[in-house]
């Protein structure tokens, strides 16, 4: 890598951002404040933050709780069923390989189960920084990470956590977690479709 790479990846690491929450301003300032101190330390919200924050959305907390404490599982299962349907991604010459790369990616999993789970707290479905996610997006690009994969994983993901969050007793709050997550997937996979279209039209422009 050279050190304009490097210098390039850290640049669009830092404009990366996820979530859009603390900047919501229909949201008490309070909770926007607990939930930008969550996400800047990229964490779970504690029981007491999620007490908090299902007072004033009228949230069950005591399901969403339990969620929480199942994430890491829940990463797991979705890790399973896409490597059980595309094992090659973390073989030798695959795009997850090395471990290292494979790693990333389930950490990013979980990162987008985390801020889904700041939504569902909040009965928020637009999650998503919609500023931030381009520049995710280049990164992704230029770290050649598996897009669809990754959005295959996040599905898997989101059918697994709803499940459980039903199974939880959450009921129809189950389907707030399903809409997040896909808001997360939708805004992704359309913003990669914008920036393979650019990527293409440059290398035309440059053809001619």
């Amino acid at each position: 890598m050279s050190s304009a790479s490097a210098e390039q990846i850290k640049e669009l690491a830092r404009l990366s951002k996820v979530c859009g929450l603390s900047g919501d301003t229909s949201l008490p300032e309070e909770l926007r404040h607990l939930i930008h101190e969550a996400d800047q330390n990229k964490r779970l919200l504690t029981d007491e933050e999620i007490r908090l924050c299902c007072g004033w959305s009228g949230l069950e907390a005591a399901p969403l709780t339990a969620l929480h404490k199942q994430a890491s599982e829940l990463v797991d299962r979705a890790r399973a069923d896409l490597l059980k349907e595309q094992p090659q991604l973390v073989q030798p010459g695959g795009q997850l390989f090395p471990q290292e790369r494979a790693e990333a990616c389930w950490r990013d999993c979980f990162h987008f189960l985390r801020v889904s789970l700041y939504g569902t707290a909040l009965r928020r479905a637009d999650v998503t920084d919609c500023d931030g996610i381009p520049f995710l997006v280049k990164l992704y690009a230029l770290l050649d990470v598996p897009v669809p994969a990754l959005l295959l994983a996040l599905d898997c993901l989101r059918l697994h956590s709803v499940n459980c969050y039903r199974e939880l007793g959450a009921g129809a709050d189950a389907e707030a977690l399903g809409d997040a997550l896909s808001d997360l997937c939708n805004i992704i996979g359309n913003e990669m479709k914008r920036h393979d279209g650019a990527q293409r039209e440059g290398r035309k422009a440059d053809i001619n």
